[in-house]
């Protein structure tokens, strides 16, 4: 293949915004609820069936199809079997009763994107700086099997396959008989040297309806902390037992979750804080629960006050336990940290908008994504485009399907300008990071 003087721009047709949005809407069929949202949790059986049909266009399109011991499905273009990969993509799983953008976007936006510069280069005969390939994640919600992010994390090596293989859900069955199921457990790793990664997602949040910009170039991301709480008490009737003598789970646990908002309330715009899920036993209306697991979370961007909240909630902790004569322990206790993305990306991001005549706008991710766990073993850029109202995790998440296709084009200009070298991006640099790709 030529390597001489290639084209500034390979543009997308009007058949690949067809195929975008008949391979989109294949997709949101899979797990679509009455209400125009979807249910599709990771390993499931929906989960399965969108995978299938994923793979089976990557397929049509000439794509290498592999499949790794986490599930992960990749679909590579490749043009020189030692070059490293711009690799671009996210997650086709989602939370219940979800929207049918987050996550799925990416991964359909990415096929399509890679699938159409691969015949577009090699229709031109130019030979590309690094190979192109899509990825989808195995369970980056965290909905049915915690933690999130367990696919690219078994990716970069920060997690093993065992690990993620032992994740059970609230049925008890692990990650690794549920990919099993579905006919998704690699038997190998998959081994990618990484020039870079780049994943487009809706925004989740208002900042660019407000600014009125096309697309976010995320350039840092807020720390999370994630704690499991295991509060325990004594099971007894809720009728004869006198109140004095309860030892009530539920009670410790109910004075946590208020204790979690009281936190982060005190500072406003610097902290964000949750519990989104109890799990309460027995459960029955007439007896006071012995335990209470609690998923605890806390988000900032600076880590100085996440360790003084964390300072001060356990010690809260302690003093509620004491009051309710109960007992509590930390069972998971996961940090995330802040990130910066990769500037010479960004920088390039923004290029590619601006022949685009896309307005782009500079943006920080509180929520957490795939980009932010390749970015702590390479070059990593997230994009978003707006979602309306800032709806997410809900049924009536929404982004127009004209912001769908210029975040479509933003990242098929992106994805070829990366695969040509440009953006401060080497074969040199990618060679750390192979390493860890286990």
């Amino acid at each position: 293949m030529s390597t001489s003087s290639p084209p500034e721009c390979l543009p997308l047709t009007d058949e690949d915004l067809e195929a975008f949005k008949a391979l989109f809407a294949a997709s949101s069929a899979i797990g679509a609820t009455p209400s125009g949202g979807l249910h599709r949790l990771a390993a499931s059986r929906e989960d399965g069936l969108a995978r299938d049909q994923l793979c089976d266009w990557l397929r049509e399109q000439d794509l290498e199809v592999r499949i790794d011991q986490a599930g992960n499905v990749f679909g590579l273009a490749v043009f020189d079997p030692e070059a490293p990969y711009v690799l671009c993509g996210s997650h086709l799983d989602s939370q219940p009763t979800a929207g049918r953008f987050d996550g799925a976007y990416g991964v359909i936006a990415g096929a399509v994107a890679v699938a159409s510069l691969a015949a577009k280069l090699r229709a031109e005969s130019i030979r590309p700086a690094f190979n192109i390939a899509v990825v989808n994640w195995t369970n980056e919600e965290g909905a049915r099997f915690q933690p999130s992010l367990i696919g690219s994390s078994v990716f970069i090596g920060s997690m093993t396959a065992e690990q993620a293989w032992a994740c059970r859900d609230l049925d008890g069955i692990d990650l690794k008989s549920a990919l099993q199921d579905i006919g998704y457990l690699g038997a190998e790793p998959v081994r990618l040297p990484l020039a870079a990664y780049l994943e487009i997602h809706v925004e989740q949040g208002l900042d660019l309806e407000r600014r009125k910009a096309a697309i976010g170039v995320v350039r840092k991301t807020w720390a999370a902390l994630k704690l499991t709480l295991e509060f325990e008490g004594f099971q007894a009737h809720t009728g004869p037992t006198p109140m004095p003598e309860r030892r009530d789970a539920l009670l410790a646990a109910s004075r946590a979750v208020a204790l979690v908002r009281e936190l982060a309330d005190q500072h406003p715009g610097r902290m964000h804080s949750s519990v989104g899920r109890l799990e309460v036993y027995p459960n029955s209306p007439n007896v006071v629960p012995s335990q209470v697991r609690a998923f605890v979370e806390f988000r900032s961007e600076e880590p100085e006050l996440l360790a003084e909240t964390l300072s001060r909630f356990e010690a809260q902790l302690d003093r509620i336990s004491q009051q309710t004569a109960t007992a509590y322990r930390v069972i998971q206790r996961q940090l995330r940290e802040a990130q910066f993305l990769h500037d010479g990306l960004a920088r390039l991001a923004h290029q590619a908008c601006a022949e685009l005549g896309l307005a782009a706008a500079d943006s920080t991710t509180i929520a957490g994504h795939d980009a932010i766990s390749l970015s702590k073993s390479g070059p990593s850029m997230l994009l978003f485009v707006p979602s309306r109202d800032g709806i997410a995790h809900n049924e009536a998440e929404f982004t127009s399907e004209a912001q769908l296709l210029d975040g479509l084009r933003a990242l098929n200009q992106l994805l070829y300008c990366a695969s040509l070298g440009h953006g401060g991006l080497s074969a040199g640099g990618a060679a750390s990071t192979s390493g860890a790709l286990q």
